[in-house]
């Protein structure tokens, strides 16, 4: 506000512009741009669940899943890449802020999908997807392809959505229970759930027509080509590595809900439950129409809300980039173009970059559904078919498995650094400094009122007292003696006169001799 004189985005964003308010930076420098833009972004990462903020997303799934499906993962939990790209100018002038931010995403997409891989919980493995796909938006950010990162965030919408919802049918189906270790074989049992489910499954792994495909893929290429920042290609490795870690928990996910045999725990019993809860009460059965037909809107949703981002290399129109065009700012507006500067001979070379450019797009797009579908099958036949080769991998990986599904202990470094260590250790001190701090100045306080009073009183005692004594006594002796003087009798008084007389004058005798 000091600099803009304004919070409204439209005014800021148009000041910026001008290097007169906000001056353009380069990469390795750190000014005014490189402040206001890390300020911003350090607000986007705990809002969006980025490193190293990102641990309270998992533990807000406690909460009802349609909670978890609306605002922890398709509304309030995006509002950091909203911002970010809201205010695209102000990062876009410092590409050191823009590198930040790329590297903070793709590494938080890769992180978060390695704790995935272990979690039982059928919720927590939502969440630290949502915590890894929100990395992917901000890498898009990063790199410069802000559109890009919008449009992940609307596909993401609707195939994280789908699947919070399923995994609510499934939950309410097994009354309550979370645990996918006690679930298992639920195709058979609720159909629609698990139908649509597998939309959001293969739209989140990447498959081509559905919509994680096209905003993914979307962001990996731009995240290779990208000339914003350097490092381009190594990000999108960790990128491309972590669309490969996605397709393999969510596939693990699927196969330990749907897939295989029932594995329902009975109250006092072993083995499956064959579809009783652990009272015997109740058959798991399909949820009600209320549940699935939510279900059925958002899978199409998952299926064809990719399609408004058909890319250009595909023979699309990519008509949601285009929408977004007019609140994206391009550094080389303004500039003169190649084709205008060096004229056909610019022009042929920017053919021919472009059509190389399309052949490693394409290679590139082929290598990623490749990776995806490979791992699905693999990931698969590991949990179906090949359970004591799965064994063997989780023993030869142990340390890695226990620390992943211990999330890397970070919920205890912080409970203990900061919960315990620098909150408990302020509140220690805050306590100490009112205790023996405020609370002896108020004890004191008290103390010396009650000394000063003592004093007062002693003094009113010992001093006012005695002198208001003092006088009375002194007045009743000198009213004794003044009244001897009144005998009441005339010759009294007559000879006292004359006493007086003789003796005043010869007191003049004396003092005129």
């Amino acid at each position: 506000f000091s600099l803009f004189g304004t919070l409204q985005f439209t005014e800021v964003m148009e000041l910026a512009k001008n290097d007169a308010y906000l001056p353009q930076e380069h990469f390795g420098m750190w000014g005014l741009a490189s402040w206001i833009a890390l300020g911003l972004f350090i607000g986007a990462t705990g809002k969006s669940a980025q490193i190293p903020l990102y641990v309270w997303l998992p533990d807000a799934m406690a909460g009802p899943t349609p909670v978890s499906a609306l605002i922890h993962a398709a509304t309030m939990v995006t509002a950091g890449v909203y911002m970010v790209t809201r205010t695209n100018v102000l990062f876009q002038k410092s590409p050191t802020m823009m590198f930040v931010v790329a590297l903070v995403g793709v590494l938080t997409a890769v992180w978060a999908a390695s704790m995935g891989f272990t979690q039982t919980d059928i919720k927590k493995v939502l969440a630290y997807s949502t915590i890894s796909q929100l990395g992917y938006m901000f890498l898009a950010c990063g790199v410069g392809a802000f559109a890009a990162g919008i449009f992940h965030l609307y596909t993401h919408a609707f195939f994280k959505a789908l699947m919070f919802l399923g995994a609510g049918s499934v939950i309410i189906a097994l009354h309550h229970e979370m645990d996918m270790r006690r679930m298992g074989g639920l195709a058979r049992f609720m159909p629609v759930t698990y139908k649509t489910f597998l939309a959001g499954w293969l739209a989140i792994c990447g498959i081509p027509l559905f919509s994680g495909f096209f905003s993914k893929d979307e962001i990996l290429w731009r995240t290779f080509s990208t000339e914003e920042i350097p490092g381009g290609r190594w990000l999108w490795l960790l990128g491309f590595l972590g669309a490969g870690m996605t397709a393999f928990y969510m596939t693990r996910l699927v196969a330990l809900t749907f897939w295989g045999e029932p594995r329902f725990v009975v109250a006092g019993g072993s083995g499956a439950s064959h579809g009783h809860d652990e009272h015997g009460a109740h058959e798991v059965r399909e949820s009600p129409r209320v549940m699935t037909i939510p279900l059925i809107v958002l899978a199409i949703g998952a299926l064809a809300s990719g399609w408004i981002g058909w890319p250009e290399s595909l023979g699309g129109t990519n008509r949601f980039e285009k929408w977004l065009e007019p609140v994206i700012w391009h550094r080389a507006e303004g500039g003169i173009s190649p084709m205008v500067e060096h004229g056909e001979m610019a022009l042929a070379e920017v053919g021919a970059h472009a059509e190389a450019h399309s052949a490693i797009e394409y290679l590139l797009m082929l290598a990623s559904v490749l990776l995806a579908v490979g791992v699905m099958y693999g990931c698969a036949t590991l949990y179906l078919r090949r359970r004591d080769r799965l064994e063997a991998i989780v023993r030869a990986i142990r340390p890695l498995y226990i620390a992943s599904a211990n999330k890397y202990w970070v919920d205890e470094f912080y409970e203990g650094v900061f919960v315990r260590g620098l909150t408990l250790g302020l509140s220690r001190l805050s306590w100490r400094v009112d205790t023996r701090g405020v609370d002896g100045g108020v004890n004191g306080s008290a103390w010396m009122t009650v000394f000063w009073s003592k004093v007062s009183g002693w003094f009113d005692l010992y001093v006012v007292d005695f002198l208001v004594n003092a006088i009375g006594a002194m007045t009743k002796l000198f009213s004794t003696i003044f009244r001897m003087a009144q005998t009441g009798f005339a010759q009294n008084y007559a000879l006292v006169i004359t006493a007086g007389l003789f003796l005043l004058t010869a007191l003049y005798l004396i003092i005129s001799w």
